[in-house]
């Protein structure tokens, strides 16, 4: 292993410590989430690896690092459509912040699951206006996650990236009646 690479696996290492609980009627409780992440601290992690193999690796853990979502969200209402992979995604005002929104999400391909981590790192914890002002296409061009993945999972990202903004629109609406 290459130092960057181990440097960066303690960072992640560090932010995996914190998880996802869920309260005794199984409705998911964010009190300590998914590790939050900043557009401009994810260009500076991909930046620390020396190629698209350990950046692949990456993703994979990050995925791997997700409590999996219990069977009773993994329905078609929570499923991304366009996605060839099944991805299931879940949203969720805070319980201490009814002003942000939790995502926890899933899916049955390690890449997939990887790449659906980021975006719930780049949205939990913020309010929908925040996340409607991500762009988080523009995020993963800089990053270049975009020319390294094939059309079919692009395609999927960019439907992920529009059921996030869809539920953070739906809950925009909800808190302003």
């Amino acid at each position: 292993m290459t130092p960057l690479y181990c440097k960066t696996r303690q960072l992640y290492n560090a932010r995996r410590k914190e998880r996802l609980y869920y309260n005794s009627e199984r409705v998911f409780v964010l009190s300590t989430p998914f590790p939050t992440i900043t557009a401009d601290t994810l260009v500076e992690e991909f930046d620390l690896f020396l190629d698209w193999e350990e950046r692949y690796q990456y993703l994979i853990e990050l995925g791997n690092a997700m409590v999996a979502l219990p069977a009773k969200y993994q329905c078609e209402e929570n499923r991304v459509q366009g996605c060839l992979s099944s991805v299931w995604l879940v949203c969720q005002k805070l319980t201490d912040d009814s002003c942000k929104l939790g995502y926890i999400a899933d899916s049955d391909s390690q890449l997939v699951k990887g790449l659906v981590a980021i975006l719930v790192q780049l949205c939990n914890q913020k309010t929908p206006d925040e996340i409607l002002q991500l762009d988080i296409v523009d995020l993963f061009t800089r990053i270049e996650l975009t020319q390294h993945i094939s059309r079919s999972r692009a395609n999927g990202v960019h439907s992920m990236i529009t059921r996030i903004k869809t539920l953070a629109l739906n809950n925009t609406t909800t808190h302003n009646q």
